[in-house]
């Protein structure tokens, strides 16, 4: 009778151990998988091997909204400001490695008010490669090709009116054909071009970066990218409700509710931050449009004023 005792006091002790590290494994799977779940949201990670490259756009992963803006100089003549876009088969600045396969892809430029109002009147005076933007700031190059057999490069020729330089601001985005997703390591190239003079324009305003993904919704995200853009040196502050948490990592790690503000310089041109839905008020959020979050988070610009 010990013996069968000893047995099984033996065997619900490995079973209890067997119990405690399934719990412990799918805990740590769960925790795994979580939080990837929100990194992929903030990823803007890159691959530098990959031979999809260009002067001036960034690779990006295919589902990635968050994009860099660069300040850009613009070369000016007869009343007009111009710059050049180029997209290659090849890794910068080594064209002995290009791309072993065709690539086709589309170009999509989009531009933007610069002070997050409605865009100029004359925006269709704007061009890329002498295609002119519609009156919804949209200009579309289907079909682009890169053959291999040799290192190759398209350039897109962008013309601003110089009336308008100081006004908008330019996102452009060259995408991979469903076919040529794999030959580019499922990446594609952006990046959003500022060429105002922060003494011309004086705001900034923010939105929601993931608005701007087809089809996606607000319920689709775990965690929202969202960027404060403008020109002009002082201070920024944005306030939001608390359906909404800001990333730690914004604040040093200091968990800030409600309001933050920082200052900005004449050189800065935008500043991206990361908004948590709030665990505690996931219903606040449900099933709102990207408008509806929009409204959510405010943005006020004070001013530096130089003292003389």
């Amino acid at each position: 009778m010990k013996k069968k005792t000893g047995k099984w006091i033996r065997l619900a002790g490995i079973l209890f151990i067997i119990g405690v590290l399934t719990l412990v494994i799918y805990e740590s799977f769960a925790a795994y998988t979580s939080f990837n779940s929100v990194k992929r949201v903030v990823s803007t990670g890159t691959q530098s091997d990959t031979m999809f490259s260009s002067n001036y756009l960034s690779q990006l992963n295919l589902d990635d909204v968050n994009y860099p803006v660069k300040r850009i100089s613009l070369a000016e003549k007869d009343g007009t400001s111009t710059f050049v876009v180029q997209v290659c088969n090849y890794i910068l600045g080594d064209s002995k490695r290009y791309n072993l396969n065709d690539i086709t892809y589309k170009v999509t430029a989009q531009l933007y008010a610069m002070d997050g109002g409605k865009l100029p009147d004359n925006i269709t005076d704007i061009k890329m490669n002498n295609k002119p933007f519609d009156k919804n700031g949209t200009c579309t190059l289907e079909n682009q090709e890169l053959k291999t057999g040799s290192a190759k490069k398209n350039e897109y020729r962008f013309v601003i009116p110089v009336d308008l330089k100081d006004k908008v601001k330019i996102q452009v985005v060259a995408e991979p054909s469903e076919g040529s997703k794999e030959t580019v390591n499922r990446q594609k190239l952006a990046a959003v071009f500022s060429f105002a003079d922060y003494e011309a324009v004086k705001s900034w305003t923010g939105h929601f970066l993931d608005s701007q993904a087809n089809g996606r919704t607000p319920d689709d995200y775990d965690a929202f990218n969202y960027e404060i853009s403008g020109n002009g040196a002082g201070t920024v502050t944005m306030t939001w409700p608390e359906s909404l948490q800001l990333s730690k990592w914004t604040t040093g790690g200091n968990q800030v509710t409600n309001s933050y503000t920082f200052d900005v310089d004449g050189a800065t041109t935008a500043v991206q931050f990361q908004f948590y839905r709030n665990p505690e008020k996931l219903s606040e959020l449900s099933r709102k449009s990207w408008a509806d979050l929009e409204q959510l988070v405010k943005v006020t610009f004070t001013e530096k004023v130089e003292e003389k």
